[in-house]
Formats: C-alpha cells, structure tokens, sequence
C-alpha cells in the first residue's frame, strides 16, 4: 500500500530516510549544537539500554527510558528527526494500517502513550468531526504534539498528561507500542525467554493493563492495538488478557508486520477488538 495522503502527511510534517542520525543533527542544528545532541543521546541510549537489561532496583519498566525520550522531546525538530530515523517505516505502516481500518474510528478518541503526537494528529486530520485527545507521561512530548498540532492546525485534537483528563468513555481506544511498556517486565538480563512461560502466565502478566484500557472504553466502543510482539505465547497471553478483560477480537482486522525499528528489525501485531457490554 503507498497512499499519496500517507506520502504527503510524512512529507509535509518532515519525515524522510535518515541513513545517519548524527549526520542530520549536524546538518540541522549546525556542528557544535549537533555535536551535543549526539554526545547526550548516546549517553542517554546508553543509560537506558543498561536499565531495560540490568533493571534500576525499584524503577518500573515503564519509566526505564524517561531522560532519553524526554531529551529528543525537548522540540518538535530533534523530536522529528528521531522519528524520521528510528520511526519513519514504522509509521508509515501504522497509518497504512489505520486507514484500512478507517471505519472503527468515531467519536470520542482517545491515544494513549501518543509520543510526539504524530499518528494523533493523522487521526484528527481524517476525522474532523471528531475530538482526539492524546495523552503522553512525558510533558515534553505532550509539549511537542502540541506544536506539531499547531503546524497542522487540527482543531480538534487536545494533548495533556494522563491526570488532567477523564480515565473513562471514550468510544475509540487507540494503543500504540503501551502494553508492553506497562507490564511488570524484570531487567531483561532476568526474564526468561517467552517460549517458557505458558499463556496463562503471560495473561496474569497482562491483566492489569487490559483491565485498564476496558475502563476507558465505552461499552461497544473499539480498541485499535498495535504491539512490538512476536506473534508467540507471549502476545496470545495478551490476547487473552484482553478477553478477560471485555474485549472481543474483530475477525479479518489482525495484521502483522515486520520494519526497521532504528538500528534492527522489530515484528507487530495490530487487532482491533470490540468492547462487550458491562
């Protein structure tokens, strides 16, 4: 699929191939300002792979990587040129995704873990008639979706932290790359290999985020999901967490693909499922 409104959109907010990061950071912001951005971003890499494999004592998995994501935030250009490096097919595929599936938006939207606000304001864009609310931890992604809804003008979107909004009703639920930030993952180096934990096992894992994306979808309202997951018993654990949780699956919606995800490859699973009545 190569929809030229997909093309236009990547072009228009300045998403492009970026062979080498550092390259296009000096070329943008210019040797010595470049030059920083790339020492503190390997450091901050750094510092975060260290904590997603050794683990940081009592740090959660999902705050593991709070300074780099918060540094590359810092404006809508770095925030921008990261995703045009790390990001740029991955996105490409998700707004593929989200067109096929156009029809299971509506109404009230809600995107959580919204990053840099890129997908929302796709979203906003091809609904104008509906409200999109993009949600982030990070207040300097929130920041930057901001800005970036400004260049487009997308009235109808509103960005925020996740405490200053509703956690409830919504009749479109998208969820984008969250699960696997939200569940109590131990330091990699610790967690034994997917294959080795039955379904069950993941399901409990999976059980108290699934609870939480239910309570904020309103009875029949859809949830969109796309995961970085094989497709294994790790992301069947998910499945079925999931159902448990009031979620039906929709025949014919499950895609699965595989892109460049900065330096490898990466495999995602994208379902949408249908809120039972509670």
């Amino acid at each position: 699929m190569n929809d030229p409104a997909i093309k236009d959109y990547l072009s228009q907010i300045g998403i492009r191939r970026i062979s080498e990061l550092d390259t296009a950071l000096i070329a943008h912001f210019g040797q010595a300002d470049g030059g920083r951005h790339i020492e503190r971003l390997t450091e901050l890499f750094d510092q975060s792979e260290e904590r997603l494999v050794s683990g940081t004592g009592d740090t959660p998995y999902l705050h593991r990587q709070d300074a780099l994501v918060d540094y590359w935030n810092q404006n809508l250009q770095l925030s921008l040129l990261a995703a045009s490096f790390y990001d740029r097919i991955f996105f490409r595929r998700v707004l593929e995704y989200l067109l096929q599936y156009d029809a299971f938006f509506a109404g009230d939207i809600l995107d959580i873990g919204c990053g840099n606000g890129l997908l929302t304001c796709f979203l906003a864009l091809q609904h104008p008639g509906a409200r999109v609310t993009g949600l982030d931890l990070s207040q300097n992604a929130v920041a930057v979706a901001r800005q970036l809804s400004e260049h487009l003008q997308t009235a109808n979107t509103h960005f925020a932290l996740p405490e200053t909004v509703r956690n409830t009703g919504y009749d479109t639920l998208f969820s984008c790359r969250t699960v696997h930030e939200n569940v109590a993952w131990k330091a990699l180096c610790q967690e034994p290999k997917p294959a080795l934990l039955s379904v069950g096992e993941h399901a409990k894992r999976h059980k108290p985020y699934a609870a939480k994306l239910a309570a904020l979808t309103k009875a029949h309202g859809h949830l969109i999901s796309v995961e970085r997951y094989e497709d294994d018993n790790t992301y069947a654990g998910l499945l079925s967490a999931l159902n448990h949780a009031g979620f039906c699956q929709i025949r014919g919606t499950h895609v699965q693909f595989s892109c460049k995800n900065g330096d490898g490859n990466a495999t995602f699973q994208a379902m949408i499922f249908e809120r039972k009545d509670v």
